[in-house]
């Protein structure tokens, strides 16, 4: 019995377990209209009593502005946001406000159930104690790298040709290696939504994206962004609805590009 998928999209699709699961970061954010008093500690203080229970740590960071010149060079900008992030301990789940926005990450992801609980502590707190009246954006991120170089060599078998691409195919010359190849699609949903898809073969400290890390070795990466930017009113509980089902389509989508074989690698009972 096989347990892939047919097509990217469709009805939700059974979880499997995954314990090994190649994932390197979950994001969860929402944002709403600014409110400039969040870059003040005596506003939010109320926000950090009902999340400090489970995120006791905060420090304040300043966020600038990025330009580029025009010889492509980044030029610092000027600085001009507050970002307030709360963490456990030991570390394990994430959260930052501000004044726009308020997000909850992982690199040390455990289950979907865990991720939506998370989300919906952060969006309660958001509603209960900044007077947040719009939900400007909702996404849901998931980013999937594999490092291992084992695997990597092992990529036709683990990943779908329809993904897979030129990566591993004979070049006609043993002087010619591959530097990097990336897939960049972007999905318009009915819901409204769009699915930011990226996959591909990425060189030793190479990324997509300035806010990812890159790895110290070759990787493979899949990053599967979902999200609304339709506005819509600030309320938890119809905001969480939608997150669950983007977490439906996302993992669906994920296990479409994957065969049995990468389940197996990763710890799943088929």
């Amino acid at each position: 019995m096989s347990y892939m998928v047919d097509t990217p999209f469709g009805p939700p699709v059974p979880e499997i377990d995954l314990p090994r699961a190649p994932l390197a970061q979950v994001i969860g954010q929402v944002r709403f209209e600014r409110v400039a008093s969040i870059s003040t500690e005596a506003f939010i203080a109320g926000f950090q009593e009902s999340i400090r229970d489970v995120y006791p740590l905060m420090k304040k960071e300043q966020q600038a502005t990025v330009l580029v010149g025009p010889d492509g060079r980044v030029v610092p900008g000027e600085i001009n946001n507050v970002l307030w992030r709360f963490d456990q301990d030991p570390p394990q789940w994430g959260l930052a406000l501000a004044p726009d926005s308020v997000t909850v990450l992982t690199n040390r992801y455990t289950r979907r159930q865990d991720f939506i609980a998370q989300l919906r502590h952060a969006i309660t707190a958001v509603e209960a104690n900044l007077r947040v009246r719009f939900c400007d954006r909702l996404g849901v991120r998931y980013i999937n790298r594999i490092t291992d170089g084992g695997l990597l060599t092992r990529l036709s078998e683990i990943v779908i040709p329809e993904v897979l691409g030129p990566i591993g195919t004979e070049t006609g010359d043993s002087a010619v290696e591959q530097g990097h190849i990336l897939t960049d699609m972007v999905y318009h949903l009915p819901d409204p939504a769009d699915l930011h898809a990226r996959w591909g073969l990425l060189p030793p400290k190479a990324t997509f994206d300035p806010g990812i890390e890159g790895s110290e070795v070759l990787s493979w990466v899949l990053d599967l962004d979902l999200y609304t930017t339709r506005q819509e009113a600030f309320v938890p509980d119809a905001l969480i609805a939608k997150a669950e089902v983007m977490c439906e389509k996302i993992y669906r989508f994920f296990r479409w590009t994957v065969t049995d074989e990468f389940l197996k690698v990763h710890g799943g009972v088929l």
